[in-house]
């Protein structure tokens, strides 16, 4: 005990004169030297004690001294733990940051590969037809029940849509980038024109009006296929994917668009079908016969229900009107 006094008293008094000589002497001096510095430091009372008084230095080393070497280890101890958690820790995030990372990277080249689809279906019952703006610049204009799908960006080789149902088709024209719309095993492909197609599922055939332009008609199963003109009309019959061809409109294929009818002595069940498709509700007649009698008129905008009586007048018809469909009947 007393030689560990005299190592204190050596360097309470070193603290005030910066005297390192006093610890010459001996290795045990020294090593005792920087075990009390090391406390000294760690304490946080190391500062200049040059003009302080010796007993009061001593007195407050002492009382430190006795308190604090057991924390000392304990200290270092969690400093050296500490650091290994945080190291451990920094090498989990990074593992888990790369591993997070693989998903990320295949989604980015996955959507490079195939691009975002944008997805346009209307209603049954719309009041007016929906018109759709292309990534190009073309124009689409669909009829009710009708599903469009097209990419957000079209690709150098080809534009391609997907069509379900009907619509009108206003194309810019690209020669090295070709317009093609896919329909279920057939495609129409845009040669410099606007055109009409409707290919509603459950119909018996595929039918294309154009009225500007050319158009190339192609059945996928057969590989068949047509070229149709301006003022040309064709029909792919889905049953044996034959391709009917006519040098003319059909009647009324815009009507549904322009609200504007015309029937020529045309069959009452045609007159049926085609007022089904423009204003998207059942006609449905309970008597065979009626459905071979002729009908002449002109209709522009009328309302449907309009159209309805002056075709059971005309034709001496009872009409019965339900909530989604009109029935025709003999008197």
């Amino acid at each position: 005990m007393e030689e560990d006094k005299k190592i204190e008293e050596k360097f309470v008094s070193f603290l005030v004169d910066n005297s390192a000589s006093q610890f010459e002497s001996s290795d045990a001096e020294k090593k005792s030297l920087k075990e009390l510095e090391q406390t000294w430091i760690l304490t946080g009372t190391a500062h200049s004690f040059r003009n302080s008084d010796t007993d009061m230095a001593w007195a407050k080393l002492n009382e430190e001294i006795r308190v604090e070497p057991k924390v000392i280890p304990i200290k270092r101890f969690s400093f050296f733990r500490y650091a290994a958690v945080f190291v451990a820790l920094v090498t989990l995030a990074s593992i888990t940051f790369m591993l997070t990372q693989k998903p990320t990277v295949t989604s980015e080249r996955f959507v490079a590969a195939s691009p975002e689809m944008k997805i346009i279906q209307t209603g049954l019952n719309p009041a007016e037809a929906t018109t759709v703006l292309l990534p190009d610049g073309s124009i689409v204009k669909m009829n009710a029940g009708s599903k469009l799908e097209y990419p957000l960006q079209f690709s150098n080789e080809k534009r391609i849509v997907k069509l379900s149902g009907e619509a009108y088709f206003e194309v810019i024209h690209n020669a090295s980038n070709p317009f093609v719309v896919e329909l279920k095993n057939a495609e129409v492909e845009d040669l410099g024109t606007s055109f009409n197609i409707s290919a509603y599922p459950g119909k018996e055939k595929v039918e294309v009006n154009v009225t500007s332009g050319s158009v190339r008609l192609r059945e996928l199963n057969i590989n068949k296929e047509a070229v149709l003109v301006a003022g040309w009309n064709a029909k792919c019959i889905k049953g044996n994917g034959s391709i009917e061809v006519s040098k003319e409109l059909s009647q009324n294929y815009l009507a549904w668009l322009t609200k504007e009818v015309t029937f020529h002595h045309t069959p009452l069940s045609t007159v049926f079908e085609s007022l089904e498709n423009i204003y998207h509700i059942r006609i449905e007649y309970s008597n065979p016969e009626i459905a071979g009698i002729p009908y002449t008129a002109n209709f522009e905008k009328f309302a449907l229900e309009d159209i309805v009586n002056v075709i059971a007048k005309t034709h001496h018809l009872k009409v019965t009107k339900e909530a989604d469909r009109i029935v025709f009947a003999l008197k």
